[in-house]
């Protein structure tokens, strides 16, 4: 399959996820339905960048219109991730539990504000007119070089990430590991991409990818959890968030210690790909 052919198909794809989606966004009972919504809007989006050789600026509009929506639906998801962790800390809390039970009250008062928000933004016609451009753009792609071929857009998104891995130091701060966490997912998705066309090895790369993100964003978790229950200490929450604040930095360094093993096997896996 030509290589554009296979971007408008998994572009296709996501638009499909971000619609079937909706309701369930506008329900809020269901966070996985948010977080379906929030995959597809971030996958388009590094499908977007990782292509621009291949198709330029075509998307450009596009990608910033999914930007906007990822930023307000992002810090929901954020909410939804740690109400959930916090929820499954409970039972290890007595006899603090009642306090870690008004920090998750704070969070779920939020989301509720927040989910509100964004319901009246996916009403909007400024969302109906991303649907359209989204659905109207996929038509009109064509590619600008056919020389550009998915494997060559994979490996450059791996050499940014494998440039910023490079540059961690022995203790790197939160921030630099969380900007490698997004240039893995950026090398993950131009993987995918390229391995509809090249087989096995861009699989298991994007696997590899894939876990190494993964357990760089529970790292991410961990720094958020703990700033979040802070701002909602009280007097009487304070042993509860003392003990969750524990735990976090216990998460943190466990999740830290994983990333060297994880950063050989995707150099394994780079090897056998490319």
């Amino acid at each position: 399959m030509p290589a554009i052919e296979s971007l408008r198909e998994l572009l296709g794809r996501q638009l499909r996820m971000i619609k079937r989606s909706e309701a369930g966004v506008r329900d809020g009972s269901d966070p996985e339905e948010l977080h379906r919504f929030r995959v597809a809007i971030r996958r388009s989006r590094a499908l977007i960048r990782a292509s621009r050789p291949l198709i330029r600026d075509q998307l450009a509009a596009l990608d910033r219109e999914l930007r906007w929506l990822g930023g307000l639906s992002g810090p929901i998801r954020d909410l939804d991730v740690l109400t959930g962790h916090l929820r499954e800390l409970l039972d290890e809390l007595e006899p603090d539990q009642a306090g870690a039970e008004s920090v998750i009250a704070g969070l779920e008062r939020e989301r509720l504000s927040q989910g509100e928000t964004l319901v009246e933004a996916i009403d909007s016609a400024r969302y109906r007119e991303l649907l359209l451009r989204f659905r109207d753009s996929l038509g009109k792609l064509v590619a600008h070089d056919d020389e550009v071929g998915l494997r060559r857009l994979a490996e450059e998104e791996l050499e940014r990430l494998r440039e910023a891995y490079e540059e961690l130091g022995a203790d790197p701060a939160d921030e630099e590991l969380h900007a490698v966490r997004l240039k893995a997912k950026h090398a993950r998705y131009a993987a995918e991409l390229a391995s509809r066309s090249e087989g096995r090895p861009l699989v298991e790369l994007a696997r590899a990818l894939r876990d190494l993100q993964d357990v760089i964003g529970t790292h991410q978790d961990a720094v958020v959890a703990e700033r979040r229950v802070r701002t909602l200490a009280t007097q009487d929450s304070a042993l509860a968030v003392g003990r969750i604040v524990e735990r976090e930095r216990r998460r943190r360094l466990e999740m830290r210690a994983r990333v060297p093993e994880l950063w050989k096997r995707i150099r394994r896996a780079a090897a056998q790909a490319f």
